[in-house]
């Protein structure tokens, strides 16, 4: 066996001579079977390995030509695990104490006074608010609570458009939108309850107006509707046309 001794689990192999007949060799450690080899040969090599769990100690390993009642043995030593010893533990050794001798009579230290550097002042720019223009409707994005419909515009003038928003109708239902006993929109709520349409009134005509949304519950809100006046410069400006065409009908008429 080469080699002959070595730690539990390590490889070794067997060597054999003498076997001329044989057509299988049955390798055993201690009495258990390692492995066969097959193959009629007077002479060979077997690798093997030593059980993982063999106990320090010697063990017996055969080979036995079972055919021919042959059998040749030798002997391998299972060596202990060697023992790591971990290293001593490092001793530190603290620096000797700083003595501080006191100072003198008479003599006073002043200790360094740290100079602080302002931070560079940054300047910021006011902040613009843009002017209100008067007369101009602003837009409401507030969202509607329960039982309450909300436009879009607090006015409106012919030609803008204007949206409505309730909440609290039942789901998957119509919606009408009334104003002055005339239809002004529709719509159909979703799964919560909620819609939103567009209102269009079909009168042009100055004063509050009140939206009514018909969906199960009776909703309502209401809007400004602004009509700008014409000036009376067209005004002077027709009268003086008139007065321009009779006179010429007269002069044309003495002619």
């Amino acid at each position: 066996m080469k080699p002959s001794t070595g730690p539990a689990g390590s490889s070794f192999t067997i060597s054999w001579n003498g076997f001329p007949a044989c057509r299988a060799i049955n390798f055993f450690w201690a009495g258990t079977l390692l492995g066969t080899k097959v193959a009629p040969a007077v002479s060979g090599q077997f690798p093997t390995a030593a059980p993982a769990d063999a106990k320090p100690g010697s063990y017996t390993v055969t080979a036995t030509c079972t055919s021919q009642k042959q059998t040749a043995g030798g002997t391998f030593v299972v060596t202990g695990t060697p023992t790591t010893t971990p290293p001593p533990p490092v001793t530190t050794t603290p620096p000797p104490p700083v003595t501080t001798r006191p100072a003198r009579p008479g003599t006073t230290t002043t200790p360094a006074t740290p100079t602080t550097t302002p931070p560079p002042a940054t300047s910021t720019p006011p902040t613009t608010t843009p002017p209100v223009t008067p007369g101009v409707p602003t837009t409401s994005s507030t969202a509607p609570k329960p039982g309450e419909l909300v436009l879009d515009r607090p006015s409106i003038k012919p030609g803008e458009t204007l949206s409505a928003s309730g909440k609290g109708c039942r789901p998957s239902r119509m919606v009408t939108l009334m104003s002055g006993g005339n239809e002004v929109g529709t719509a159909y709520t979703d799964s919560t309850g909620s819609f939103t349409a567009p209102v269009e009134f079909t009168r042009i005509e100055a004063g509050q107006h009140t939206v009514v949304a018909e969906c199960g519950v009776r909703l309502t809100g209401a809007v400004d509707q602004v009509v700008t006046r014409s000036s009376g410069g067209q005004t002077s400006t027709l009268v003086i046309l008139v007065f321009f065409v009779l006179a010429s009908v007269t002069v044309i008429r003495f002619r």
